[in-house]
């Protein structure tokens, strides 16, 4: 019997059908795509952004991440290894996507802002 989703991996999976963030958005942010996740969450904390606050990821969420970033939200559990890190700045929102990269470090495959 296959587990049911939580509402948190589920909303990752629907986070990546929302759109690339484009060529300017990227410069703006400083992000990469292939980037390593530590170095675009340094990055984004450099410019203002921090973790979202009340950010409460699993502890299979945390196994999966690899990582201890207070931005981190859910990862996906899919096998795929997607996860998602959440940021704010002001009234703005910013979603990170990663996958697993070279010796399982997360990297950004995508990301999304919101206001």
């Amino acid at each position: 019997m296959a587990a049911v989703p939580s509402a948190s991996r589920l909303l990752i999976l629907l986070s990546l059908l929302s759109g690339i963030g484009g060529a300017s958005a990227a410069q703006e942010l400083g992000l990469i795509p292939q980037q390593p996740i530590e170095q675009a969450d340094s990055s984004l904390q450099r410019n203002g952004w921090t973790p979202l606050h009340g950010l409460a990821p699993e502890p299979m969420d945390r196994q999966l991440a690899g990582n201890r970033l207070k931005s981190l939200s859910a990862c996906s559990g899919t096998g795929q290894g997607f996860c998602r890190y959440d940021y704010q700045r002001g009234a703005e929102t910013l979603a990170v996507i990663t996958v697993p990269g070279p010796a399982a470090q997360g990297v950004v495959l995508q990301w999304f802002q919101g206001r």
